[in-house]
């Protein structure tokens, strides 16, 4: 997945699966912070992106005059959408062979801190050994194995933290209804902590390892992507002005979900900031924290 020094055109990020909503909430910093550092094409099945693609057809040719970098893979089933997990590896597959046509220098495929399960109290880094407790991230885990096994060089696995606004407690809160939020308590008297990473974050990692793989540095095939400790998901509450209330944790619920982000770390900044609630919540678009 090389590109050609030939071509003079801008390099251009492509983003598969343009319409899911992680995929639109970056797409948004990336245009308005110009985070990208370049051109953004987004395809997406149906009308409204740049390039209109079913992933279960051929590969189409893009405009004229683009010149790929770097492809991200937003495309998947995830809990709250219909569909079989399984559709996960085909995509991802469907995405790797995409950016092959397409001659980009490097393949991102995002997965999710589900294939660790329930890792306990600790970081896990990527050479944690994964152990997924749910379909979904079983189905991730799959993904990822048949995607490294297609192309072990040019495939970058991103393993996604919460991402801010799109996901709890975030969703929860900006509804209107009920007035006080149920929050899981623990036999230690604390509450549910998780790795996250806000939209604009996101973004700018993204962007980051995008201008690495096109000046052909070498990628890790595993990268945790996550604010560089985790937060307290009462704070997020406390902090969007969300009244809740504390509920027996039952037993197959998970107390931490902290991702190592030593390895991303090494390849881009991550501002201890980023794992704040404040920043967390300041650096959302209103309608995602509004109920």
């Amino acid at each position: 997945m090389n590109t050609s020094d030939s071509h003079t055109s801008p390099v251009s990020t492509v983003f598969l699966g343009a319409h899911s909503r992680v995929a639109q909430l970056v797409a948004g910093y990336w245009a308005k912070d110009t985070v990208g550092g370049g051109n953004l094409l987004r395809i997406a099945r149906g009308a409204g992106a740049d390039l209109a693609w079913d992933m279960a057809t051929p590969v189409p040719p893009l405009p004229p005059g683009t010149r790929p970098g770097a492809v991200f893979c937003f495309a998947g089933v995830t809990p709250k959408r219909a569909g079989e997990f399984g559709a996960n590896r085909a995509l991802a597959l469907a995405t790797i062979d995409a950016a092959r046509v397409w001659g980009a220098a490097h393949c991102f495929v995002l997965s999710s801190s589900a294939v660790y399960g329930n890792p306990g109290g600790g970081a896990v880094c990527e050479d944690t050994a994964p152990r997924p407790t749910s379909p979904y991230g079983a189905a991730k885990l799959d993904m990822e194995q048949a995607a490294l096994a297609a192309a072990p060089r040019g495939v970058t696995i991103l393993r996604l933290a919460n991402i801010a606004g799109a996901g709890e407690p975030f969703d929860s809160a900006a509804r209107p209804v009920p007035p006080s939020l149920p929050l899981h308590r623990f036999a230690d008297g604390t509450g549910p902590v998780r790795s996250f990473i806000s939209p604009r974050a996101l973004a700018q990692v993204m962007a980051h390892l995008a201008r690495l793989a096109t000046d052909s540095s070498t990628l890790p095939p595993v990268l945790n992507v996550a604010a560089p400790r985790p937060t307290a998901m009462a704070d997020i509450l406390i902090t969007l002005g969300r009244q809740w209330h504390w509920e027996q944790a039952p037993e197959t619920a998970i107390r931490t979900v902290h991702l190592n982000t030593a390895r991303l770390s090494a390849l881009c900044p991550l501002p201890d900031e980023w794992a704040s609630a404040r920043h967390l919540v300041a650096d959302l678009p209103k309608d995602t924290t509004q109920p």
